[in-house]
């Protein structure tokens, strides 16, 4: 039922899953749903991703469809829009392999049209479709605390259920295919703006001299501390961008301009998103895009 939230309940006989990428997060999800009992087939674009994984009991896939044949579900963890239609479309996509009825669980954070669209193919192909962004770090999906923003119809959502339980603690499900990423687009938006508003605090405050860990511990015990500016901070105060990196600031601006492009859809002016986001794409111009979140701050710096 739209916006419930469920707890985990006992899994069933394992489904067979296919795993499109291996980056990061997927590669927390993938190691989470092995020690689960999980039979997990996976195909990345660079094979040296993989082989930790096959050490834990995955099967190394060569194509998308390899990994999407003769398996239940298929989960997809893309970069952008252009990544998902390739793996899922694409030559030796993942759908012209996929069995009738099987799951296709897209995991990435997608632009909103494009989800609809592909939603679209996958259905017509006649397999079932889940919108299911994540809210976490690679730490939380190891440890089984992922939070899955789904949009999809409840009787399939009920057939994901098993696989979803295994590696979270909490889903969301917000109604039809769609809406779970309106909900993460503007998540991700809320976090560019989290982190540029951070990026001129530091900026000032190391500019007029103030001690950088007092900065940080202020901030975190604060009344207006979030977790992506207390994740960021401290790497912008030491000015180590390169280390510890969850999340990067080109993958931050992608999804804070997916965010506008929904915002125009819709017919909306966002004028604190819009401006985050042309700061995180200044970073971009700057060659920041690898670096970690905190990067953003050297916009600002004027380096």
């Amino acid at each position: 039922m739209a916006g419930r939230f469920f707890g985990p309940k006992e899994n069933i006989m394992p489904q067979k899953i296919g795993f499109l990428g291996a980056g990061r997060m997927a590669s927390a999800m993938i190691s989470r749903l092995l020690e689960q009992g999980y039979p997990v087939k996976v195909w990345n674009r660079s094979a040296a991703k993989i082989e930790p994984l096959v050490a834990k009991g995955a099967i190394a896939c060569a194509t998308p469809a390899e990994a999407a044949s003769d398996v239940d579900a298929v989960l997809s963890f893309m970069a952008d829009d252009i990544a998902s239609e390739t793996v899922w479309l694409g030559e030796n996509g993942a759908l012209g392999a996929m069995t009738p009825g099987a799951l296709a669980i897209e995991c990435s954070t997608l632009s909103h049209g494009f989800v609809l669209e592909l939603s679209g193919k996958i259905m017509t192909a006649g397999c079932l479709y889940i919108d299911a962004p994540v809210t976490a770090v690679p730490a939380q999906v190891a440890a089984g605390e992922t939070m899955f923003l789904i949009g999809a119809a409840d009787a399939v959502l009920k057939q994901a259920r098993p696989i979803m339980e295994a590696v979270a603690n909490r889903i969301v499900h917000f109604g039809p295919i769609g809406s779970g990423t309106i909900y993460k687009l503007m998540n991700n938006l809320l976090g560019a703006v989290h982190i540029a508003a951070a990026a001129e605090l530091v900026a000032v405050a190391q500019k007029a001299g103030l001690d950088g860990d007092l900065v940080a511990d202020a901030f975190a015990n604060g009344a207006v501390a979030s977790r992506a500016g207390v994740m960021t901070i401290p790497g912008m105060i030491s000015g180590n961008h390169n280390e510890g990196i969850h999340f990067t600031t080109a993958l931050r601006a992608k999804d804070a301009g997916y965010a506008m492009w929904l915002a125009d859809e819709l017919g909306l002016d966002l004028p604190v998103g819009r401006s985050a986001t042309e700061m995180f794409d200044r970073a971009i111009e700057a060659g920041l895009g690898d670096l970690a979140q905190s990067a953003v701050l050297e916009t600002i710096r004027g380096r």
